[in-house]
């Protein structure tokens, strides 16, 4: 009978190898997964864990801390870079360690995937039908259906929609520009020259505008830098608008990129759009949409996706109204301890 065993690691740990290598066992060379990946982040780890079968890993999981994450006032703690061959009884042994080290450390709830906070990797595709899409994680699709067999019960669901249409029209992006330029907002694109700074102020943009986002926390300058520095390449500027108002405040912020892994088509992907709680400039998420397709089409793009959304909320509604379709699905789960 084959010995099953727990082993904890961490990044820079002589064992670490045993956690960061063993994605390359249960996918092929040429998976998406690899070029997307899905390692844990140094930000609230507790650390890595390794399940062993016979002294072959056979799954793994990463444990955060966040202090600033709550859901429905309960303590929380999040698992993520789950990682798992395709048999239930070694996920559900996995999964088991996961609530044993929670309930040690006094949680009272269990949040996955995520790593650490929704700045970072969170939620489980529910299917592979589409080649995915770029800074979009790839993972097997069983993994949803191993926390669900656990007791996980999904506590947000997402959307990912395709629009093949781009609709957009001329004239109503011409009038709302005026409007809301003559109440004094300045609308101009990411300033690559001047990276670091750029990021440090929509870092602390961000901060307010997704502070009443589901499971928010805060993330700090230096890691939201070190985030989006490594896409610096892949940045277009001409389709990452800001808006200002007289003061040089960030108002609102639109922030999209090429598909650079679709190789049948141009397709844009509308990664974030966001708004101050308390900006002046009432619909201008909806304008900048009209703008992003006016800009796509002239540029060439045949399709758009709106990314990993969260249903019923105010980016979906936007993205209905652009025709776009259901395209992919995915869910977050939680555990009650």
């Amino acid at each position: 009978m084959s010995e099953l065993t727990i082993i904890a690691t961490r990044p820079g740990a002589e064992n670490y190898a045993l956690f960061s290598e063993f994605p390359k066992s249960i996918y092929a060379k040429d998976s998406q997964r690899f070029i997307q990946g899905n390692d844990p982040v140094v930000t609230f780890l507790e650390g890595c864990y390794v399940l062993l079968q016979d002294s072959k890993p056979v799954g793994r999981f990463a444990f955060y801390e966040n202090q600033s994450l709550t859901y429905e006032n309960k303590r929380v703690c999040t698992l993520g870079s789950f990682e798992c061959v395709n048999d239930l009884t070694i996920s559900s042994q996995l999964l088991t360690h996961a609530v044993e080290i929670a309930k040690e450390k006094g949680y009272q709830f269990i949040i996955g995937p995520m790593e650490g906070s929704t700045w970072n990797n969170y939620r489980f595709s529910h299917h592979n039908k589409f080649p995915n899409f770029f800074m979009e994680p790839f993972h097997h699709d069983y993994y949803a259906s191993f926390f669900e067999d656990f007791g996980f019960k999904s506590i947000a669901d997402y959307i990912s929609n395709l629009d093949r249409e781009l609709k957009f029209e001329e004239e109503t992006i011409a009038k709302f520009e005026k409007i809301y330029k003559d109440k004094g907002a300045q609308f101009r694109n990411l300033d690559l020259s001047d990276l670091e700074c750029e990021l440090r102020k929509i870092a602390r943009f961000n901060n307010d505008a997704f502070s009443k986002n589901f499971l928010f926390t805060p993330i700090s300058e230096d890691d939201f830098v070190k985030k989006y520095t490594q896409y610096k390449d892949y940045f277009n500027p001409d389709l990452i608008w800001i808006v200002e108002d007289e003061n040089s405040e960030i108002q609102a912020l639109s922030f999209s990129i090429k598909d650079y892994l679709n190789q049948q088509e141009e397709s844009l992907i509308i990664k974030s759009l966001a708004r101050r709680s308390n900006s002046p400039y009432r619909g201008i998420g909806a304008y900048l949409i009209h703008k992003t397709y006016q800009l796509a089409k002239e540029q060439g793009y045949k399709s758009i996706v709106h990314a990993l959304m969260l249903k019923d909320n105010a980016s979906v509604n936007i993205s209905e109204k652009y025709d776009g379709g259901d395209y992919k699905s995915y869910s977050l789960y939680g555990y009650e301890l």
